[in-house]
């Protein structure tokens, strides 16, 4: 009699223990996604309001035309001799515009930065683009973990719970050097940069040392893409992409890296 009663009692708690799938599915996320759209949709018409009114208002039909996604060198050409002119006579009105548009860009993991980059050393050359772009790449991600901090921890834990796991057995065996080991991981993406930045809050990595490893792990990124734009702007045919100063400068940049970044990646290897 007593068997009876408790073979019941033992099976209980196996029968009732939620799956992963079904823990996912009780995660409510309309709510997050509501205010994210909203914060994007606000966002999105106060950039592109303020790029119209500082940069497209004053064009004529002719000049507007010719600002379009390069697809050939021509096209290339014209669009940085337009760029090129309106920074000439409204420099801070082309500088908050280019600013603007990165920002929003990197807050919200949309593809293009690197055009931002391209832009930024032709329109202001890369003593000051590479910084500007630097800094625009550093505070549009600490953004986006703002974002994902406030906004995307049930998203990011129902639909990338996987990878999120392993980000966070990762990043906990490496608590004792932090910001080094970030900056490793954005040298040597084995994660695409925008998974980083919205799961970093998740994992528990401070604001501060994620700020470090975008500085100084992305510097190799912005300063080849800036590096690139400076080629653009001079460009007068295809045979000038690659020109002696150029070589030279990327040499110095590819030695640094062979030096420097392996001894980096060894201080991690297991």
């Amino acid at each position: 009699m007593d068997l009876r009663q408790r073979t019941p009692s033992t099976q209980a708690p196996s029968s009732q223990a939620p799956s992963t799938e079904e823990s996912k599915n009780t995660i409510i996320v309309a709510p997050d996604v509501v205010s994210l759209v909203v914060i994007f949709l606000m966002s999105l018409f106060a950039v592109g309001t303020s790029i119209y009114f500082l940069i497209l208002h004053d064009l004529s039909a002719e000049d507007a035309a010719k600002i379009r996604f390069p697809t050939s060198l021509l096209v290339a050409k014209e669009l940085g001799q337009e760029l090129r002119d309106i920074t000439a006579h409204s420099p801070g009105r082309v500088l908050i515009a280019h600013g603007l548009l990165y920002l929003f860009l990197q807050s919200w993991a949309i593809p293009g930065t690197i055009f931002v980059n391209l832009l930024g050393g032709a329109l202001f050359g890369l003593l000051v683009g590479f910084p500007l772009c630097l800094l625009y790449n550093t505070l549009g991600s600490c953004f986006m973990y703002g974002l994902s901090a406030r906004f995307g921890g049930k998203l990011v834990q129902k639909h990338l719970s996987t990878r999120l796991q392993q980000m966070r057995v990762t990043i906990d065996a490496h608590r004792d050097d932090l910001t080094l080991y970030m900056i490793f991981l954005r040298i040597f993406p084995f994660s695409p940069n925008w998974f980083m930045n919205m799961s970093s809050p998740h994992v528990g990595i401070p604001l501060l040392q994620f700020a470090a490893s975008v500085a100084v792990g992305l510097t190799p990124y912005n300063f080849l893409s800036c590096k690139a734009g400076l080629i653009l702007s001079a460009l007068q045919s295809k045979g000038d992409i690659i020109d002696t100063a150029t070589t030279v400068q990327l040499i110095v940049v590819a030695v640094g890296g062979l030096v420097g970044l392996p001894r980096l990646k060894a201080r991690f290897a297991k």
